[in-house]
């Protein structure tokens, strides 16, 4: 099941162009599965998504590592934070908190 998780990631960032949405700071490749909720500025769509843009990055490592962990519960992003690797989340949290805030 995890083989086929990984086959959904990986084609959905095949589909999507790498300059999409491109911003200084450059966005990882991996911000194309974050970017459909929170945005390339790291604002989310709408009030229930949190904006991620100027957050600390204790405060984000701690939250990706809750949803890997499942001690915190939203299907997508036990998803998505279970098929990255350490590296990969470092570098969304690296990339989300030396964004400006809204």
């Amino acid at each position: 099941m995890r083989f086929i998780h990984r086959g959904v990631l990986g084609l959905t960032m095949l589909l999507i162009p790498a300059g999409a949405g491109a911003q200084t700071p450059a966005p990882p490749r991996l911000v194309l599965v974050c970017a459909p909720c929170h945005g390339f500025d790291g604002v989310g769509h709408d009030r229930t998504i949190p904006n991620l843009a100027g957050q600390h990055r204790d405060y984000l490592v701690g939250q990706l590592s809750a949803f890997r962990s499942g001690q915190r519960i939203h299907s997508t992003m036990n998803f998505f934070s279970g098929q990255m690797t350490r590296e990969e989340l470092q570098g969304i949290v690296e990339y989300y908190s030396v964004l400006p805030r809204p």
